[in-house]
C-alpha cells in the first residue's frame, strides 16, 4: 500500500521498470567494454608498428639443428666418433651428430651463447670436423687431417688448434679477424617478453665493446632466396657471427634487424642484405619508415635474378651454390660508403564521374618502365606465382625471360604504345616515335647487366650516375630491340635526362613495373620525383 494515498502498489510495473534499467545498463556496459577493447587494440597495433624486437634463441633448450642428407666433407659424429654421411649439425656452433643422438647432444654439449654475464669472451672449442686445409694457429701445421675427430675449432674466432697446442692459447677469445663486425655475447643482455604461454627472449640491451673501429654487421636475408641458397648463407653467417645478428626475412620484418640501430644509437651499424633488388628496396624503405637518427650503411650479397643494383655498387652479378662468405666479409671490410638516389613514384588512377582520384606511392631505387619491358616482368611474376616450382634457379629464370621475350617478338602486345602515353621531362612534353616501351633509369644497369646509356653513340656524352639527382629516360622499339641491346648490337632510343618525369596513360591499360615489381596500370598519371638518398656500401675499386 502507498502511505500517501492508501492505494495498492503494482509490482509488475516496478519489475518492468527495473528490467528496462537493467537492459540499459547491460547495453551501456557492453558498449563501454567494446570501446575500451577497441582502444586497447588500436594502441597495441600502434605500439607494434613503432616498436620492434630482436628475437633471441633460448640456448638452454638445445642447439639450432639443421638436418642434411649428405655432409659436404668427411664428417664424424661428435658423440660416437664414428664417420657419418648424413645427420644433423648446429649452424651456430658447428657440432655434427647422428640424427638419433640429437637429444643426447643437447644435454652433452652447450651451444654458442648469444649473451653472457662474463667480463670477457671465452673460447668455445668444438672437437673435430675442421674446415678442409685447416692449419694450427700455434704451430702452423696441418690440423684436423686424421680420419677421426681431431683438432679443435673455436666457433667465435674460427681459430684451429691441435689438442697438444690448445694449452698454449689464452682462455680469452679476441673474436678473430672479424671482431669489428661481431657483437660479443658479454655485451648483450636478454630479457623475457610476452604473456604466459607466449613468452620469448629478445635482445634487451647492448653496450659497445672496447674494440677499435667496431661497426657491427647485421645480416638480413630470406632463406627462400636464390633457389634456397639463402638458407645455406644464413646458416654460415650464424656460425661466424653472434646468431642474434642474423635475421630471416621469411619470418621477420627488416625493422626487427634495424632495432640494433636503436640499441646502439652512437655506433654506425652495417646491414648486409642477402637477396635481390626487391629485398634491398624493402630494407631501404624500412630505414626510411623508422626515421633512424644514425641510419646504417647497407651492403649487398646478391641472390636475385637481375641484381642490377648490386652490379653498379660492385658486389657482383650474383651467387649460386657454395658461397665463400669470408670473401664477402673481406669485401665488406674494404667497402666505401656512397650515396644512392631514391625516387618517389606517384601513381594516380583516373576515376569516373569526377570522384577523388586514388593514389599509390612507391619508391624506386634502380629503374621503372612502362610497356614491353614491364610486360616481360609481369608475365614472369604471374607465372611464378602460379607454378613456383618451375622457377627454381637464376639460370632457369633467365630462360623464362628469354621465352617471354621471344613470344612477344611475334605477338607485340605493346604495339603502338606511343599512341597511349604522353611523356614530360621536367615539364616539357616530348614527341615519341613509334615504340613499345619507355624506361626510366636511376642506375646504368638494366635487364640483368645491360648498360644502355653507355652503348654506342648518339648521346650528349653525359655519364649516367646513381647519385647525381638526374634520371635517364630511354625508349624501346620492341622486345627484339631489348635483346639486341643486351648483346651490344643496338643503341637505346635516348629520350633525355630529367629531374622530374611524368607519364600520362590515356587510352587503355599498359604493364608497368618499378624495381621489378609489375602490375597492370589503368589510365592515369605516373610522376617520378626525387625522394632522398640512401647510404650504401660499394666496392668500386675492383
Amino acid at each position: 500500500m502507498c502511505d500517501a494515498c492508501s492505494r495498492p502498489i503494482r509490482c509488475d510495473i516496478i519489475y518492468k521498470e527495473k528490467g528496462k534499467m537493467a537492459s540499459f545498463l547491460y547495453i551501456a556496459g557492453g558498449v563501454l567494454v567494446s570501446f575500451a577493447v577497441t582502444v586497447i587494440i588500436t594502441l597495441l597495433r600502434r605500439y607494434r608498428r613503432t616498436h620492434y624486437e630482436i628475437p633471441a634463441r633460448d640456448v638452454s633448450k638445445g642447439h639450432r639443428w639443421c638436418k642434411t642428407e649428405m655432409f659436404s666433407r668427411p664428417t664424424y659424429c661428435n658423440i660416437s666418433g664414428e664417420s657419418i654421411i648424413h645427420g644433423a649439425f648446429c649452424d651456430s656452433c658447428g657440432i655434427c651428430i647422428e640424427a638419433r643422438l640429437i637429444k643426447q647432444a643437447n644435454k652433452t654439449f652447450p651451444c654458442k651463447s648469444l649473451a653472457s654475464k662474463e667480463d670477457t669472451v671465452k673460447h668455445v672449442w668444438i672437437h673435430g670436423n675442421l674446415p678442409l686445409c685447416s692449419r694450427c694457429c700455434i704451430c702452423n701445421e696441418a690440423c684436423g687431417v686424421l680420419p677421426q675427430l681431431s683438432g679443435f675449432r673455436c666457433c667465435w674466432c674460427m681459430r684451429c688448434v691441435h689438442e697438444n697446442c690448445k694449452s698454449k692459447l689464452s682462455v680469452d677469445c679476441d673474436l678473430g679477424r672479424y671482431k669489428t663486425m661481431i657483437v660479443p655475447p658479454n655485451c648483450i643482455q636478454l630479457k623475457w617478453v610476452g604473456f604466459k604461454g607466449r613468452k620469448h627472449l629478445v635482445v634487451g640491451n647492448v653496450r659497445q665493446p672496447l674494440i677499435k673501429d667496431w661497426s657491427p654487421v647485421i645480416i638480413v636475408g630470406n632463406r627462400k632466396s636464390g633457389n634456397n641458397d639463402g638458407e645455406h648463407i644464413l646458416q654460415t653467417f650464424r656460425g661466424i657471427f653472434n646468431p642474434a645478428q642474423v635475421l630471416d626475412l621469411h619470418d621477420l620484418k627488416p625493422e626487427c634487424g634495424l632495432e640494433w640501430c636503436h640499441l646502439l644509437p652512437d655506433v654506425k651499424c652495417r646491414v648486409l642484405v642477402c637477396g635481390g633488388d626487391g629485398s634491398i628496396g624493402w630494407v631501404l624503405s624500412a630505414i626510411d619508415n623508422l626515421k633512424l637518427k644514425n641510419p646504417p650503411y647497407v651492403g649487398v650479397l646478391p641472390l636475385g635474378t637481375g641484381n642490377d643494383l648490386s652490379r653498379v655498387l660492385g658486389w657482383g652479378i650474383g651467387y649460386t651454390g657454395d658461397v665463400d662468405v669470408t670473401h664477402i666479409l673481406d669485401q665488406l671490410q674494404h667497402a666505401q660508403p656512397v650515396q644512392l638516389d631514391r625516387w618517389k613514384v606517384e601513381v594516380v588512377k583516373e576515376t569516373p564521374f569526377g570522384l577523388p582520384r586514388r593514389k599509390k606511392v612507391l619508391v624506386m631505387n634502380a629503374y621503372a618502365s612502362i610497356g614491353v619491358d614491364a610486360l616481360l616482368a609481369f608475365n614472369f611474376h604471374r607465372d611464378r606465382k602460379r607454378q613456383p616450382f618451375l622457377f627454381s634457379s637464376r639460370m632457369i629464370n633467365k630462360f623464362w625471360y628469354f621465352t617471354y621475350g621471344t613470344k612477344d617478338v611475334m605477338e607485340r602486345e605493346c604495339k603502338n604504345l606511343h599512341k597511349k602515353i604522353k611523356v614530360e621531362l621536367d615539364g616539357v612534353p616530348i614527341t615519341l616515335p613509334e615504340l613499345e616501351g619507355v624506361v626510366v633509369l636511376n642506375i646504368n644497369s638494366w635487364a640483368a647487366g645491360c648498360q644502355p646509356w653507355s652503348l654506342g653513340g648518339g648521346g650528349d656524352g653525359t655519364e649516367s650516375k646513381f647519385n647525381d639527382g638526374v634520371l635517364e629516360v630511354m625508349g624501346v622499339y620492341s622486345s627484339f630491340h631489348m635483346a639486341q641491346m643486351q648483346v651490344g648490337l643496338a643503341d637505346p632510343l635516348r629520350l633525355g635526362r630529367a629531374r622530374k618525369v611524368k607519364i600520362l596513360l590515356q587510352n587503355g591499360s599498359a604493364p608497368v613495373q618499378v624495381d621489378g615489381e609489375p602490375w597492370e596500370q589503368k589510365p592515369g598519371e605516373i610522376t617520378i620525383t626525387f625522394h632522398n638518398q640512401a647510404t650504401m656500401l660499394a666496392d668500386l675499386n675492383k
